[in-house]
């Protein structure tokens, strides 16, 4: 069994270089977190550090700011000369809205270390407020600034303590199985809050989900960062396992260039389909406003035809 120092060593020594064949043009790996807001991604990133850099406990991601849903940008964290972490700003839920920011994080579309905009959707203008619709736009003005030699490696935070409802399983699952498609990489899964009852229940639907690594652990806080060797094994367990699967996947060609190009196709297929059915709902709206409108006119006119009669 490793040591703390041997798999510490393993991790900063990692490097791209050294894969079966070479870097292939990658200069670094972008760790990807994403998830719902107030699942421990700020957290995460602070223990993280606070293992690989085997000091004093210091607030790098500020958990107020960025699990309360202030977070306004991509923010980077670099562990190593070839890890970085990536703060992608979570969302309250995952419309499809939310859902094509979100894969235009993920697949490094978007610039580093910018401000992220929320599309600003009005429930029933969509179709006519043409603004919302800014996402295209954006991913094309950023293609000078986003590097594709930025090897995109998706990791999904998730606590325990919100459990997953029977709605929501279907909803994770083609969540998960979208950023397959679109990173080429199944998403490794974190679980926060690891000591709470329902963890192996959390644990055992992901897996029903196809996930194959999945990494309970307890973040170290500003109130408990006593260092243990359990919870140090824990988060260097995580990093040893997912360079090995970074080495597995550069096993296999890769154009980095194409890749970034395929991730830019995937994105604005899935705008455009968002978009059909929007104008698609909002039509429907409309008719079935009409409809309603109508409807009430002739009940309306009815009833005056009656009292005119009556007259």
């Amino acid at each position: 069994m490793e040591t703390i120092p041997e798999m510490t060593q393993y991790i900063t020594n990692f490097s791209l270089d050294d894969c079966a064949k070479g870097n292939q043009g990658f200069t670094r790996v972008l760790l990807q977190l994403f998830g719902f807001l107030g699942h421990g991604k700020s957290s995460f990133i602070n223990t993280c550090k606070y293992v690989l850099e085997d000091g004093e406990y210091k607030t790098y991601a500020d958990v107020r700011y960025s699990d309360g849903g202030r977070t306004k940008a991509r923010i980077t964290y670099p562990l190593t000369e070839t890890l970085t972490l990536v703060d992608n700003r979570g969302c309250p839920t995952m419309n499809n809205y939310e859902k094509g920011e979100i894969f235009a994080q993920l697949g490094n579309l978007l610039p580093l270390d910018e401000k992220v905009i929320w599309p600003n959707v009005k429930k029933g203008v969509q179709y006519n407020n043409k603004k919302d619709f800014t996402l295209v736009d954006r991913i094309i003005q950023s293609e000078n600034v986003v590097k594709s030699s930025d090897f995109i490696f998706p990791i999904f935070v998730y606590s325990v303590k919100n459990g997953i409802s029977s709605a929501d399983r279907e909803e994770l699952k083609t969540l998960l199985k979208t950023v397959t498609e679109l990173t080429g990489i199944f998403p490794v899964v974190v679980l926060t809050y690891k000591t709470y009852p329902n963890m192996r229940e959390v644990k055992s639907i992901f897996e029903d989900m196809g996930v194959e690594q999945i990494f309970p652990l307890e973040n170290f806080t500003p109130e408990d960062h006593i260092k243990t060797r359990g919870r140090h094994e824990e988060v260097l367990r995580f990093f040893r396992e997912v360079i090995k699967d970074i080495e597995f996947r550069m096993e296999t060609i890769w154009n980095p260039e194409r890749e970034r190009q395929k991730r830019k196709t995937f994105l604005v297929n899935f705008v455009h389909e968002r978009e059909m059915k929007i104008q698609n709902d909002y039509m429907k709206n409309q008719s079935r406003e009409k409809e309603q409108k109508e409807k009430k006119e002739s009940e309306k006119n009815k009833e005056s035809n009656s009292w005119c009669i009556l007259q």
